[in-house]
């Protein structure tokens, strides 16, 4: 649904199945938007708890996340293709980031690397941004998708390595479940939105929860290859409000 609100007209690439401008006039999709917090929060959050027990190089992470939520705030509030802009080319930016922290993690080090993986991103930037319409969306789901998947790899290799650490491979577990949901629900938001076309029927607003399953997942891996690569002294895991995993160092307390 397209009603025409605050912002004006919608000029952004995607519209999701969340009806616009249901609740206010000034944010389009509005579950779409709150949700987006949840990226801010958690990484906020992740940040705050591993401020001693991990580098700086994972810290950055959470601090991009973040910047994600931030820029996924002003896209679904708005539906504008230069708010649009703020979320997807800091995901392509974050995605190049964690690829060429794995990289460097498995001793692919050195500035060949560092530059091939800031050519790519530039890459991605500008196909993302100068795009239009369909071929828009489609350029900034392969540029970011590909590396995202290459990431992938490499944690799985990190799983493989933490075979022997049950409470370990059980964080890579949950991060794999939220990622499979988040997947799920998101394929068939972007895909199925016809079937709410129906009289009566309840959305269940999925895209919203894609964005709170998929920081969840990344929380999760985040925290299991933090652990396995940190320098810290014997790191353990414990647990913020006995609900959320973090990285704690002997002796630390967050």
């Amino acid at each position: 649904m397209s009603n025409e609100g605050f912002w004006g007209p919608i000029t952004s690439s995607v519209d999701w199945c969340e009806a616009n401008y249901t609740h206010t006039q000034y944010i389009a999709e509005f579950w779409n938007t709150v949700s987006s917090l949840a990226m801010v929060a958690l990484g906020a959050l992740g940040m705050v708890l591993h401020r001693k027990s991990l580098g700086w190089r994972l810290s950055f992470a959470y601090l991009l996340i973040v910047v994600v939520g931030i820029g996924s705030v002003l896209f679904h509030a708005t539906l504008q293709f230069e708010h649009q802009m703020w979320d997807e080319v800091p995901m392509v930016w974050t995605a190049c980031y964690l690829l060429w922290v794995l990289l460097s993690e498995y001793g692919y080090q050195g500035w060949p690397y560092t530059l091939a993986i800031t050519l790519y991103c530039a890459l991605a930037t500008y196909v993302t941004s100068q795009s239009q319409g369909t071929t828009q969306f489609y350029m900034f789901q392969t540029s970011f998708g590909g590396v995202m998947w290459s990431c992938l790899w490499f944690v799985w290799k990190m799983y493989r390595a933490a075979s022997d650490k049950q409470e370990i491979t059980r964080l890579f577990h949950r991060g794999a479940q939220f990622l499979v949901l988040a997947i799920a629900v998101w394929l068939f938001d972007k895909n199925m939105c016809f079937i709410y076309d129906t009289p009566g029927l309840f959305n269940p607003q999925l895209h919203a929860w894609w964005h709170v399953l998929m920081c969840m997942s990344l929380h999760y891996f985040f925290v299991a290859c933090g652990h396995q690569s940190t320098l810290s002294d014997k790191p353990s895991i414990a647990y913020f409000a006995e609900l959320i995993p973090y990285v704690r160092s002997r002796g630390k307390t967050n």
